[in-house]
């Protein structure tokens, strides 16, 4: 078993759809799919609202550095996000559940997501149902995005405009929160320290058992097919492929789809 990390790592975990259910006044149902979802860089847990269902339980990893964790200091690398979901998830009263449980990752998020199924099935002995990455090339693929290294550089005295540059083109980011500095200075330090892990992290971490699946926009020109296909030796199962119309954040505007694609593509159950 891993080493628990210190603090309350059940902080890392937003149950998105116990909120919703709290909001409507909707009694809870035994869901059909467990989603564990790891945000891109800058992206708080709630990027991932957009997936609760009635039939889906939908968690959402919150990083420090936003939101309810604004105060601690960013994580110091992708494995260490990782290490401390992997214990939350551990210890939480569903870990056990024959609910199959799929780990899902965008951008950043999927070099998480990968680390954090890795840990589960090889330090806490939950084996997923199935491992879902979108929208990011694996580890140790060249990055030779000039605009957004400039952006992550202490020294340049215009690195918060280079960020806000790559945003816009990027896509995904209201034009309201980029036009406002107040907005910016919140969240471009969170932003930039998820940026800089990112970038660090160079390693494929041990395979899993469980199915691949691997997603990404058919206009994302931030990652082609050959990137998403280098994340094949993370997995020993099989590996399925989806493009949805659109660039760089696809899956909310197919929510369904992105579901029906999870349900059918995940392993009955896990083990534990």
């Amino acid at each position: 078993m891993s080493t628990r990390p210190n603090g309350s790592p059940a902080r890392c975990l937003v149950d998105l759809s116990a909120q919703d259910r709290l909001r409507g006044g909707t009694p809870s149902g035994t869901p059909r799919l467990r989603v564990l979802c790891c945000p891109p860089s800058g992206a708080a847990a709630g990027y991932w609202r957009f997936l609760v269902r009635d039939d889906v339980h939908v968690l959402g990893l919150q990083y420090p550095g936003r939101e309810s964790r604004f105060r601690e200091p960013p994580a110091s690398s992708v494995a260490a996000l990782a290490a401390e979901a992997a214990g939350a998830v551990a210890a939480a009263p569903w870990a056990s559940s024959a609910v199959p449980l799929v780990v899902l990752g965008h951008s950043m998020g999927a070099s998480v997501a990968a680390e954090l199924a890795s840990r589960l099935e090889h330090e806490e002995g939950i084996r997923v149902s199935l491992l879902a990455l979108s929208a990011k090339a694996a580890p140790g693929t060249v990055d030779d995005d000039a605009e957004l290294r400039a952006g992550l550089d202490p020294h340049d005295p215009q690195a918060d405009e280079a960020l806000v540059r790559w945003l816009r083109n990027l896509g995904g980011t209201p034009e309201a929160v980029l036009a406002d500095p107040e907005l910016l200075a919140l969240q471009l330090p969170a932003l930039r320290a998820d940026l800089r892990i990112s970038m660090a992290h160079d390693r494929l971490p041990a395979p899993v058992g469980a199915p691949l699946l691997l997603l990404r926009g058919a206009e994302d020109d931030t990652v082609d097919a050959t990137g998403m296909d280098a994340w094949g030796p993370v997995g020993t199962g099989v590996v399925q492929r989806r493009e949805y119309p659109g660039g760089h954040h696809p899956l909310a505007a197919h929510r369904d789809r992105l579901l029906d694609d999870l349900m059918a593509c995940a392993a009955p159950g896990r083990s534990r």
